[in-house]
């Protein structure tokens, strides 16, 4: 499986959808994270706590945001900002439809870049645009996800800067709408442990938070008091 470099913290999803963030666990991290870009390991989303929190939001009702996206690439068009929300875009009829989004610090007070992937209920067209440089901005990651009893379907997965606002333009979308969820990948990190020995238990300590699909050699199972011997394991 494919991870997240060392230095990105983690923590597990907050048992309520309406009082998400992370939480802390008692050991420390390996490495100190502070406005960190993606790791260049990282380079899939699909089987994550992230997406199962993702998946979560688009199956609550009480998440659903609805927004008439613009049909040109503004500034001005609906912004989707807010976290924790899934947004119902309806679209021009067979044409794209735009909404903003302005990214804001979740990794410490001083980040100046987070990582983020947007969810989409529709494998469709997905277009980032810096209105600060008029630049498109491409994905690092663009894959299909899959989960049961999910609506969403694909993740775009970005480095996006803090305070700066973006043009999201998708579509056109069968039906002309479309489904979004972004989700701050710091939001929902989990924990892993190395399992230098290969017995499917890694040591109790560092702890490794990751976003992304972890590599091989990366375990969520603890307990592992020698682990360079795989007969000697959960002890």
């Amino acid at each position: 499986m494919k991870l997240l470099k060392q230095t990105l913290c983690g923590v597990v999803l907050a048992l309520s959808l309406s009082a998400c963030g992370p939480l802390d666990g008692a050991e420390l991290e390996p490495l100190e994270q502070e406005g960190q870009p993606l790791e260049a390991t990282c380079v899939s989303v699909d089987d994550t706590l992230m997406t199962t929190h993702a998946c979560g939001h688009a199956n609550n009702s009480a998440d659903n945001v609805n927004v008439t996206a613009s049909a040109t690439r503004v500034a001005t068009a609906p912004d989707i900002s807010p976290r924790h929300k899934h947004y119902t875009l309806s679209l021009p009829a067979g044409a794209e439809g735009s909404v903003t989004f302005t990214p804001v610090a979740v990794t410490s007070a001083t980040s100046t870049v987070e990582s983020l992937s947007f969810y989409l209920s529709q494998n469709v067209a997905f277009t980032v645009v810096d209105t600060t440089t008029s630049a498109t901005v491409a994905p690092l990651i663009g894959e299909s996800v899959a989960e049961a009893s999910c609506p969403l379907i694909a993740a775009r997965t970005y480095d996006l800067v803090v305070g700066r606002e973006y043009i999201l333009a998708t579509g056109p979308a069968s039906g002309n709408q479309v489904r979004l969820v972004p989700e701050y990948h710091y939001d929902s990190r989990d924990r892993f442990y190395r399992d230098q020995d290969g017995d499917g238990y890694g040591a109790n300590s560092p702890v490794y938070r990751f976003a992304c699909e972890p590599p091989a050699g990366y375990v969520k199972q603890r307990f592992d008091c020698d682990d360079t011997n795989p007969a000697i394991f959960n002890c």
